[in-house]
């Protein structure tokens, strides 16, 4: 049995996975850990994927931070415009047997596409029979066009100055679907715009319960009546990344109300926006001439186009030789999946010639940038800033990691708090506050072990009198009494307690990247960048 894993598989795979964290169906975090060294600081451990080596990743954890959705983007591989480069030009027939120009055997693997200086990124939909490019393409319209050198071009998008900052690395450029153009017209960022009673109903003696269905969170209406009728709904809550949604009327004593819902966005309009738009499905792009036959009069040959779009039409060249040499997409059409293209002569007796139509994507040249470049990778970025006690300072850590879903400290809900921390914060009294530095081994009567990773002045009094203890071996209470086993300092006592936010035995770690020390200070920001890739 021969078994294939499209590539347009990894790009659903990464939309998935890019979804789940904007629409917040699961909850992402990066999270610091590893306080204590390594043997050798200058040469860090090797990561291992063993539930053995998991559980030291979960002790060690210092604090997490929420993965939020203008923390990740999907990415598409990053190919620099250079005069003199030859570039692929976009083919929907890529194979083993029909290579690139580069080599690739599939259209994802294909450099048809290029970022300039600009920022503009441009896909390239005829290389000139794979010549150079010598002509940087800056046109920004909606149409495609044709430079001296010969290459054709088509305007897909600009990486906004914020993507740039955030996102834009020497490997990946960051791809977005904009809200309200292209196919889909919402992609993970449509919001409720607004709902249309398309059925009244009757028999309602209160305003029945508007249900939204759809693939994004958070979007409320309420119903209203006109006697036994419904005849408005508002929406009081858009929320966040729908691509669709529909509506269910429950409850109010009636029957036979319906409605439907219009999706919008509160998008900033820009240059894709106009790309998306103008985007014509499914068109004949060019007629590939793969074998140019013998005996063809010119001006007698008809191209008839068969498939399941409208519109296409062509025409051949033929030289003195009887041979056609090219061919001439006179209308693109639209709507095409799969073009065939058949010769018809008057009295020509023309045989041998093969053609091969090239179609572009259903969604059109710069319909839905993201799946048109093959964008099966994640970017996320999450900045440690010292905006809140619980993001530890004065302190190292040497190892950073992705988890999933964790739960409170109580195991009883999930956690979703931008920050937390599984270390119990203690207070003591200022004769006790020097006997607590950092990395001490602090024990309890209560048979409790602990690490201290953190040492604060919280009220300005100019004391340390708070304390971060990370957990080792659980133990801890109000009126426990501690021992410094580190100075061999005793009978230390606790004024106030907090119990640590999340449950670090939860949650499934995705990710772990162990580095060398970063210390860190509370006037200082370390922005994390990881690319996952599928």
């Amino acid at each position: 049995m021969s078994l294939l894993l499209r590539q347009s598989a990894r790009v659903e795979n990464a939309r998935s996975f890019y979804r789940d964290i904007y629409n917040e169906n699961d909850f992402f975090y990066m999270f610091a850990s590893r306080a204590i060294s390594w043997d050798d600081d200058t040469s860090p451990d090797t990561p291992r994927d063993s539930e053995f080596y998991q559980s030291s990743y979960r002790q060690d954890m210092l604090f997490v931070k929420r993965i939020g959705a203008a923390d990740a983007v999907l990415l598409a591989p990053r190919y620099d415009w250079a005069t003199g480069t030859i570039y692929d030009q976009y083919d929907d027939e890529y194979a083993d047997l029909h290579p690139s120009y580069s080599g690739a055997t599939n259209l994802a693997d294909a450099k048809f596409f290029v970022i300039t200086d600009e920022f503009n990124v441009y896909k390239c939909l005829d290389n000139n029979n794979n010549s150079p490019s010598t002509n940087k393409p800056t046109s920004t319209s909606t149409d495609t066009f044709e430079l001296d050198d010969g290459y054709i071009w088509k305007f897909m998008f600009q990486v906004g100055s914020a993507d740039r900052t955030k996102f834009l690395s020497e490997n990946f450029i960051p791809v977005r679907k904009v809200a309200g153009a292209g196919n889909p017209a919402f992609d993970v960022n449509g919001e409720l715009d607004s709902v249309t009673v398309t059925a009244g109903g009757s028999g309602y003696t209160s305003a029945p319960t508007v249900v939204i269905e759809g693939d994004g969170t958070g979007a409320v209406a309420t119903a209203a009546l006109s006697g036994d009728a419904v005849s408005t709904i508002t929406v009081t809550n858009a929320g966040r990344g729908y691509s669709f949604a529909f509506i269910e009327l429950t409850g109010g004593g009636g029957t036979g109300a319906t409605a439907t819902v219009s999706l919008g966005s509160t998008e900033t309009p820009s240059l894709q926006s106009a790309v998306e738009s103008a985007a014509v499905s499914g068109t004949l792009d060019r007629i590939v001439v793969t074998n140019g036959g013998v005996d063809f009069i010119d001006g007698d040959i008809t191209l008839v186009i068969k498939g399941d779009g409208t519109g296409a039409a062509a025409s051949a060249t033929v030289n003195n030789a009887g041979t056609i040499t090219g061919v001439t997409v006179t209308n693109p059409g639209q709507d095409y999946t799969f073009v065939v293209v058949e010769i018809t002569q008057s009295v020509g007796s023309g045989t041998g010639a093969t053609l091969r139509p090239v179609v572009s994507p259903f969604s059109g040249h710069g319909g839905n940038p993201p799946k048109e470049l093959f964008a099966k990778n994640v970017g996320l970025t999450v900045s440690f800033t010292s905006d809140d006690f619980d993001i530890i300072t004065g302190n190292e850590f040497r190892q950073v990691g992705i988890i999933k879903n964790m739960h409170n400290y109580a195991e009883t809900a999930s956690y979703t708090a931008s920050i937390g921390t599984p270390c119990h914060v203690i207070t003591v009294s200022s004769s006790d506050v020097t006997k607590f530095n950092l990395d001490d081994t602090i024990t309890t009567d209560d048979g409790g072990e602990f690490t201290v990773v953190q040492v604060l002045d919280t009220n300005n009094d100019s004391t340390n009198e708070t304390v971060y203890l990370l957990e080792k071996y659980p133990g801890i209470g109000s009126s426990s009494t501690l021992t410094n086993v580190t100075t061999g300092e005793t009978g230390m006592t606790i004024n106030t307690i907090v119990n640590p936010e999340i449950s670090n035995h939860s949650g499934e770690i995705l990710y772990i990247d162990n580095r060398r020390p970063i210390t860190r200070d509370a006037n200082q920001v370390e922005t994390l960048k990881v690319t996952v890739k599928f």
